[in-house]
């Protein structure tokens, strides 16, 4: 039986919170889960995620996205709480 040399890819996985309307992404990730906390109804591009509610962009191995996702609250300016689990690769 011969040898093989499997490379593994390196990933990190990151979580921030965005409480105000903003694009977020466009980073070279391979998924993103957008899960609404808040008590506000938020907008992920055309979702719409109640609270509790989440969305989530998932990249087969190996992918990445440059894509941007517009997080809209509307006109809330309390209430507003969206946590987003970023997963990108570091050796690629």
């Amino acid at each position: 039986m011969s040898d093989v040399t499997v490379s593994l890819l390196k990933y990190e996985i990151d979580f921030y919170t965005v409480d105000t309307s903003q694009y977020v992404g466009g980073d070279n990730a391979n998924g993103y889960v957008f899960i609404n906390y808040g008590t506000s109804v938020v907008q992920i591009e055309s979702i719409i995620l109640q609270p509790s509610q989440q969305f989530e962009v998932t990249g087969n191995t190996g992918e990445n996205t440059t894509q941007r996702y517009f997080v809209n609250f509307g006109t809330s300016t309390t209430g507003n709480n969206v946590v987003i689990v970023r997963k990108r690769y570091v050796n690629v």
